[in-house]
């Protein structure tokens, strides 16, 4: 395939040729003959040497280069995506470029931003988090500069000649030169789509990766790769990687890609942890620097004796210098990240992107403990906003180093209990597994070289895979789509929905085009049917004179169904419906007050907020949020104030359907807080300044309609996700009047007027708390004689008694009696049964079993329960048993 798609006219046009990589197997092309395709290990890192470009660059500068470049060259800027992907329900972080357009432009559904386009994408692939720092080139974060191309059949704008000749122009006006340059063939596989590829080469480092997107997913396709079925797709995308880091690290030369984007983090790293660095560290760098392509295949142990060896260095040299350093490089990389993730509204928690932001938070602060803690994580985070200022939200700081300091000390509380649970589980299983390690993480956030720590305490050896961050990550980085709904297929006319057109219709007139059973379907309705956590609307439907209740609406592609309570409907029937509409009013009001109410949380809690489910209902609603503590009762006043500031600005609510490209354009995707609405064209509601959602519910015409929002209560009900339960209007007003009603009740009871109710109730409470003091104390004297009764009543230490004690007054009895009596069975006025002394478990269990009931216990003391109508019976078996009948 690859020679077929890849055997370019501008190859032939300009003296390249096609050579196999006598190493590798690679096919690749290139201007001067080659017996390999330079990329290191087939090659070396020869830019460590000599410099591939005419100077040095920052990232700021090479990000300008770029992006300048395409756009003189008739390609629009577009300003940098979200690294977390809120466009799509299927993955959770941005990994490429070409993320940001899939799925709905890469499969023609909607048109790009700009055709053609240039953009510089921060990335973030957790699946190299356990290379990083090792190698000197992962990356947990980076830029992927781009330039992407759609190919419409009536629009073709460039394709792969073009793209290859770019690419050289490109290196050229760096001070590359085009005989440096290999073409290696390569397939590309990504989100449903594949194509042929180049990774472009460059003294020894893979700086870019040019893909042709041809392809897509499809079960009876005649291409196959990697064990998939591929068909051609009528759209050829020009999908381009260039490696903005990359680039960076081969205009400076360093030892590492890390020395060329953080040197003044690495630097100070280095000054607080005390570490040096002279003529035989810069040695040992150059010689890891220029072998580090191998780890991956030998492995870093041996490699890194080689190493040591070739810089006359030691095992304790290693452990002074490389591997701190490597921790310093590490941290700088993960920090980044996290600014990036933090900064864009990640919330750090056990779920979906909030997982992968504790994973790096985690596996940062270990490697802080590692060197000493000289510096706090949240100082880290924020040295990168501030030095990455142009592209990442600053606004963003303070809510981003409360959440570190959160989760700090989250993660300290964790590993005080921790030890316990790792020793229990070793206790149990004797060794661990990599599985064991997961669950470990997983369900108690407990990082294995702590767990092996715990171990070696305990005298076990355990294993921990190379790339154990790497696979947590892996499992938790894309979505399971759940298909809730029971997927139903009609072959009708789409279902004209006069809820759009009018959402105050509360009558109307509809023809009956399909009737099975209790399914109905008309050809034009006003009934809602249930979608985006709004339930189906209810009524009557009214055909021959017969009344059929509508019980439930749901919406299958274009065609609506309405289930009634009985059949009778017919195709052709004219029908008259007539919805309930206090219960659609209700529903409309609760409806918009969730917009306002996201809009209030987002103002007084912070832009991180965001939507994680909603369930409305006639009366109360729930609305979750992404949030990383509870919500305290005063930004819950204060969410309720700035919630009816909007509602009584009465702003109009605008709702309308627009091409989904034009949108995002427009509004960003804070359009996509209530979830991602297929098609091309989605319905935008917008109420001023405040909210804009994609959003397919029935609303209000202005804020000032909902009347008063009122939030019940909060609850935290996982971590990173507090839910609020809230009611609107009429509804509002009912919850106002039930606690009113229940606040004067309690004044009337107490005879205090409701102003003097809470000292009332505190001078109850401690009245109360008196007196039960004082039953305690009488309880303690009442048990103190039935002691002296019970130990003058037995017969050698040993006696049988039925008292009128229930189960929790047995027990503290039992406590005083045991230290005076040999032996005894109680029984309570509840069938309680208590048992102490030799052999006490057996008896108790022989009382028991007269009674109907069961018994247990070790050692001495035992206890259980029979049923209350055979206490005679049992205090008879009791006597028998302890030899007093």
């Amino acid at each position: 395939m690859l020679e077929k798609e890849l055997n370019l006219e501008f190859f032939r046009k300009n003296g390249y040729s096609r050579y196999k990589c006598r190493k590798c197997g690679a096919y690749f092309w290139s201007k001067v003959p080659r017996e390999t395709c330079t990329e290191a290990p087939c090659g070396t890192y020869k830019f460590l040497d000599t410099p591939i470009f005419k100077r040095k660059y920052t990232v700021e500068e090479m990000r300008k280069e770029f992006i300048e470049f395409f756009r003189k060259r008739g390609h629009t800027p577009l300003k940098r995506y979200p690294v977390v992907a809120r466009w799509r329900d299927d993955v959770f972080l941005v990994n490429a470029s070409i993320y940001d357009f899939q799925p709905h432009v890469t499969s023609g559904l909607t048109p790009p931003p700009a055709n053609p386009l240039v953009i510089s994408q921060p990335c973030i692939r957790m699946v190299d988090i356990d290379s990083v720092g090792k190698t000197g080139r992962h990356l947990t974060g980076f830029e992927m500069m781009a330039h992407h191309a759609f190919n419409y059949e009536d629009n073709f704008i460039y394709w792969k000649d073009e793209t290859v000749e770019y690419a050289i122009k490109f290196i050229e006006s760096l001070g590359g030169s085009e005989e440096d340059i290999v073409f290696k063939e390569k397939p590309w596989i990504g989100g449903g789509n594949a194509g042929a590829s180049f990774e472009v080469i460059v003294g020894g480092l893979e700086l870019a990766t040019l893909v042709f997107m041809n392809l897509k997913e499809d079960e009876n396709g005649n291409i196959v790769l990697e064990g998939k079925r591929y068909s051609e797709m009528p759209l050829k995308i020009v999908d381009t990687g260039y490696g903005l880091e990359r680039f960076v690290w081969a205009s400076q030369g360093t030892p590492t890609i890390y020395d060329a984007i953080y040197p003044q983090m690495i630097e100070h790293l280095m000054e607080l942890a005390s570490i040096e660095r002279g003529e035989k560290e810069d040695m040992i760098l150059k010689n890891l620097a220029l072998l580090s392509p191998r780890i991956e295949i030998e492995g870093e142990e041996k490699l890194m004796e080689e190493v040591l060896k070739s810089s006359n260095a030691s095992w304790e040299d290693y452990k002074k210098f490389i591997k701190p350093l490597q921790s310093i490089y590490a941290i700088a990389d993960y920090t980044r990240s996290l600014a990036f993730m933090l900064s864009d509204g990640i919330v750090p928690s056990n779920v979906q992107a909030g997982y992968l932001a504790r994973l790096l938070i985690r596996r940062t602060l270990r490697l802080l403990e590692e060197l000493g803690n000289p510096i706090s994580i949240q100082e880290l985070v924020v040295m990168h906003m501030e030095r990455f200022r142009d592209i990442m939200d600053i606004s963003m700081i303070p809510i981003v180093k409360e959440e570190l300091e959160l989760e700090e000390e989250r993660y300290r509380r964790t590993l005080s209990k921790g030890r316990e649970i790792v020793k229990r589980m070793i206790k149990k299983k004797k060794t661990l597994t990599t599985e064991d390690l997961i669950l470990l993480y997983d369900s108690h956030g407990l990082l294995p070289d702590f767990v092996k720590s715990v171990a070696q305490e305990m005298n076990v050896e355990i294993s921990i895979p190379e790339n154990f961050h790497g696979l947590v990550a892996r499992r938790h980085e894309s979505s399971k789509i759940e298909i809730r709904k029971e997927k139903k297929e009609y072959d009708l006319p789409k279902t004209r929905s006069l809820y759009y057109e009018d959402p105050y219709m509360r009558e109307f007139d509809a023809t009956v085009i399909h009737s099975q059973g209790k399914e109905i379907v008309l050809d034009q309705t006003a009934f809602y049917p249930e979608g985006g956590g709004q339930p189906a609307d209810r009524g009557i439907i009214i055909a021959n004179g017969e009344k059929y209740l509508v019980q439930d609406v749901q919406k299958y592609g274009d065609v609506i169904v309405h289930f009634v309570d009985r059949e009778g409907l017919m195709e052709g029937m004219k029908i008259h419906g007539i919805l309930d509409w206090e219960r659609r009013e209700r529903l409309m009001r609760n409806h918009t007050a969730e917009h306002v109410l996201l809009a209030a949380c987002r103002s007084v809690l912070g832009k991180h907020v965001w939507q994680h489910g909603t369930q409305k209902d006639v009366y109360e609603c729930r609305f979750d949020i992404a949030h990383y503590k509870p919500i305290s009762e005063q930004e819950i006043k204060e969410i309720e104030k700035e919630a009816l500031r909007i509602i009584t600005s009465n702003i109009p609510v605008e709702a309308k359907f627009m091409n989904r490209t034009e949108a995002e354009k427009k509004y960003g995707f804070v359009l996509y807080e209530g979830g991602i609405p297929p098609g091309k064209e989605i319905r935008v509601v917008k109420i001023g300044d405040f909210d804009v959602e994609a959003c397919g519910g029935t609303h209000v015409k202005s804020t000032g309609e909902i009347g008063l929002l009122k939030i019940i209560r909060t609850e935290r009900i996982q971590d990173g996700v507090s839910r609020i339960i809230y009611t609107s209007g009429m509804s509002a007003l009912e919850h106002i009047q039930k606690e009113e009603d229940l606040l004067r009740e309690g004044s009337e009871k107490l005879k205090v007027p409701p102003d003097k109710l809470v000292n009332a109730v505190d001078k109850l409470f401690q009245d109360w708390k008196s007196c039960r003091k004082e039953v305690e104390k009488l309880q303690k004297y009442k048990l103190r004689g039935m002691v002296e009764e019970l130990v003058s009543l037995a017969k050698k230490g040993v006696v049988a008694a039925s008292l009128e004690l229930d189960m929790k007054e047995l027990l503290l009895l039992s406590k005083e009696l045991a230290s005076q009596l040999r032996s005894y069975v109680l029984i309570g006025k509840d069938g309680g049964i208590v048992a102490f002394g030799p052999d006490a478990d057996r008896i108790a269990r022989e009382v028991a079993k007269v009674m109907d009931g069961k018994a247990g216990g070790r050692g001495n003391f035992a206890q259980g329960k029979g049923k209350v109508d055979k206490i005679k019976k049992g205090l008879n078996k009791a006597k028998e048993l302890l030899g007093l009948a």
